[in-house]
């Protein structure tokens, strides 16, 4: 007898495929396609990349924060302070700068009163009048050798009225204002120059009373009120 092949039923081909034939094949096409698109949401190596950069991002926004935090402490201690420190120095510099002005005034004034005259008298007011320009400028006079960085006093002071040290008695014991007060004292004691009169102008011009004549009451002239005929 001869028989017929049978025909491979719908069944053997579920058992040929649950086997292992054509599946594999369409799972290896599956990966094919994962190289193209990339891997799933399940695959652990995405996972791991986002993990590993939580610690850097961590560091990075600390030094942040942490720089932040010291420019705002810097800005609110200069708001806090720098006013202070300004007006006491400023009004310590202005006194001590007008002292030394009114001596450097003195000698200037003396050194033009005898420029032309015979003998030695002119050349030694010029000769001081060089001296007082260089060491009561404000180079020498706020030198480091006499402040201290934070802008204290380096020579001894000592309170004149009171226990309480003012500005004219810092101004008064700096060692240069000291030594040309000396000068400017034996210049107007050799030249017989009345001191008061300097003061007296200083504190403004004196002005002679006049008798001030009231002003006049002139009244604007008065308009006349005409009526309106409408």
């Amino acid at each position: 007898m001869h028989f017929q092949p049978i025909e491979n039923s719908f069944e053997d081909a579920y058992v040929s495929h649950l086997g292992g034939g054509p599946r594999v094949e369409l799972h290896a096409s599956l990966d094919q396609l994962d190289d193209v698109f990339g891997s799933t949401p399940a695959s652990p190596a995405e996972p791991e990349a986002q993990t590993s950069s939580h610690p850097s991002d961590i560091r990075r926004l600390e030094t942040e924060h942490t720089n932040a935090g010291y420019r705002e402490g810097i800005t609110v201690a200069k708001e806090a302070s720098i006013q202070g420190g300004f007006d006491e120095g400023f009004s310590l510099g202005a006194t001590i700068g007008l002292r030394a002005g009114q001596l450097l005034g003195m000698v200037e004034g003396i050194a033009d009163a005898v420029k032309g005259r015979p003998g030695e008298a002119a050349e030694t007011a010029e000769k001081l009048l060089n001296e007082a320009r260089d060491e009561l400028s404000t180079g020498k006079i706020f030198s480091a050798e006499y402040w201290a960085p934070d802008g204290t006093w380096n020579y001894d002071v000592t309170a004149q009225d009171g226990d309480q040290i003012l500005f004219p008695d810092v101004a008064a014991a700096h060692p240069l204002i000291q030594k040309w007060s000396r000068v400017v004292d034996e210049q107007t004691n050799m030249w017989h120059i009345q001191v008061s009169i300097l003061d007296d102008d200083a504190n403004g011009p004196r002005l002679d009373t006049a008798a001030v004549e009231p002003p006049l009451n002139v009244s604007a002239p008065t308009r006349s009120k005409q009526s309106l005929d409408w």
